[in-house]
């Protein structure tokens, strides 16, 4: 029974405390109040990133180990859901300044608007299995221009210190030519099982950095981007292709908001506050498809980073309303792999709050699957060559990831749900699907301690009787529980992601408690 009394005062929640028995300790309740007529932004998917170890993965291994790595990936039923494919388009070998053989990989050029479309078998492999398990988002990544376009002809700066860009001068139309062709040809593939739509292209990717180190990048001003951006667009227009611009995959989040003074004194030209830069100004917002991208590393940080930048983010980006963002590439940027929920409940935490905060309508991991000791991976393995054992090691990180991505799907809007949200604790947040009714709450607990929660409605259209929970913490991935009555009190297991899935009710009966 609830042994405290209170009420609802413009939405507030009152503190409430749950006696289990005569002379129990009060355990306290956790309050939240889920309105679905308060809409946030609709997602539009969840993702990860092929580059650059899927390359080896689908060329190499058995067939029946790459149908276990895709069906982790992507399907509903045994797997994590993902709705979105990042496929990489290769810049070509380079073996000068990259010395892991999995941080480069060939092109589909072999010499000016020539192809060979058998290449990167590994990768178009993946690409066929996702289509195939109802992925139906793709996006082309580029990391680099192809080598024959690059000014040192490398797929990065090496020791360059001076160029704004690796990219040639005055190459921006050849370079939109070589995309626009790799994207025509997947669109019109002969062989169906192969033929994709990219919906997105991101021909740059984090260009604020130097990239020295070993794989791909090249770094590009803002005056750079422009003329990337308008070259691109217009060929894409010219050709025919409904495939988007997306960008900038800015590789840190005050970037979006403010310059990268660093990069400026470094290399003489402005680098970030790409807000301003692309959505501000008209005739570069023109070539993009309505969608910004930034990337949440080094921003993870608690007290003073993980929450003060995403919502100084929000407040920058609610000045654009007519645009998305998407937060499209993270990893934690730590050696030492973590199977465990460490790492799978940090990165929630960031999911959380990249959702809530910022109101990004996609958030995308880095790679699907690593064979490095780096917290990088959804998968991990330790395959380096043809004749290894062909590892596949499940972290908690893939299945919490899942907690999201396999329920919260495209189309779905994120919905108003007040209560506590303590970064050290218990936080929340809740979708709705108005063509179904179904409703979506995940909640993350980063407590040692389990906690408990009780619902009420405001202004929904159907009523939720009933939710079925899925569990990942210490001894579960994933794991459905029996229906639990949405009236009752809610317990969560301590260090754990709960989602709670709630079809509409059949019956007139209303059993949920309304304020």
């Amino acid at each position: 029974m609830i042994c405290a009394s209170g009420n609802f005062f413009g939405g507030a929640v009152f503190s409430a405390w749950l006696c289990l028995a005569p002379g129990a300790r009060a355990l306290e309740v956790k309050e939240f109040v889920l309105d679905t007529s308060i809409h946030h932004q609709v997602i539009d998917n969840f993702g990860a990133n092929d580059a650059w170890s899927i390359q080896k993965i689908g060329a190499e291994w058995s067939e029946t180990n790459r149908n276990k790595i895709a069906d982790l990936l992507f399907s509903t039923n045994t797997g994590i859901g993902l709705s979105c494919w990042r496929f990489n388009l290769g810049a070509g070998l380079n073996h000068k300044t990259i010395r892991d053989d999995w941080r480069t990989t060939e092109s589909f050029e072999t010499a000016p608007q020539q192809y060979d479309w058998m290449r990167q078998a590994g990768q178009r492999w993946f690409l066929r299995a996702a289509k195939a398990r109802g992925v139906d988002q793709f996006l082309a990544t580029v990391y680099s221009p192809p080598l024959r376009l690059t000014q040192n002809g490398l797929s990065n700066l090496g020791h360059d210190t001076n160029s704004t860009t690796n990219l040639k001068r005055g190459a921006e139309n050849d370079f939109a030519k070589h995309l626009a062709d790799i994207v025509r040809h997947f669109r019109d593939n002969p062989d169906p099982a192969e033929r994709i739509n990219f919906n997105f292209i991101l021909p740059v990717n984090e260009p604020q950095w130097e990239w020295q180190h070993g794989q791909e990048g090249c770094r590009y001003s803002n005056a750079d981007l422009k003329k990337v951006f308008a070259a691109l667009h217009s060929r894409l227009v010219a050709d025919g292709l409904r495939t988007k611009i997306l960008g900038p995959e800015s590789g840190s989040i005050p970037d979006m908001y403010s310059l990268d003074e660093p990069a400026r004194e470094k290399w003489h030209a402005d680098y970030g506050n790409y807000l301003n830069c692309l959505c501000g100004d008209p005739e570069t917002a023109s070539c993009f498809g309505g969608v910004i991208s930034y990337h949440s590393y080094w921003s993870d940080e608690l007290p003073d980073k993980l929450v003060p930048h995403r919502e100084q983010l929000g407040r920058a980006f609610a000045k654009f309303p007519s645009w998305k963002i998407w937060q499209s590439e993270y990893c934690v940027m730590e050696t030492g792999r973590d199977l465990g929920m460490d790492t799978a409940l940090r990165v929630a935490r960031i999911i959380h709050y990249d959702l809530t905060l910022v109101n990004a309508s996609s958030w995308q991991w880095w790679l699907a699957v690593a064979n490095e000791d780096f917290k990088s991976g959804l998968i991990y393995t330790d395959y380096k060559k043809p004749g290894d054992a062909e590892t596949i090691y499940e972290s908690k990180l893939l299945w919490t990831l899942g907690n999201f991505s396999r329920f919260i799907r495209p189309g779905m809007v994120r919905v108003e749900l007040s209560g506590p949200q303590d970064v050290n604790g218990l936080m929340a947040s809740a979708f709705y699907d108005d063509r179904t009714g179904r409703t979506v709450l995940v909640f993350v607990n980063c407590a040692d301690r389990q906690q408990w929660v009780r619902l009420y409605f405001r202004s929904h259209n159907r009523n939720i009787n009933w939710f079925t929970p899925y569990t990942t913490s210490e001894h579960s991935n994933l794991a459905s529980g029996d229906r639990i009555n949405a009236a009752k009190t809610i317990s969560m297991t301590a260090r754990s992601i709960v989602t709670l899935v709630g079809e509409p009710s059949k019956s007139n009966e209303n059993t949920v408690q309304t304020p």
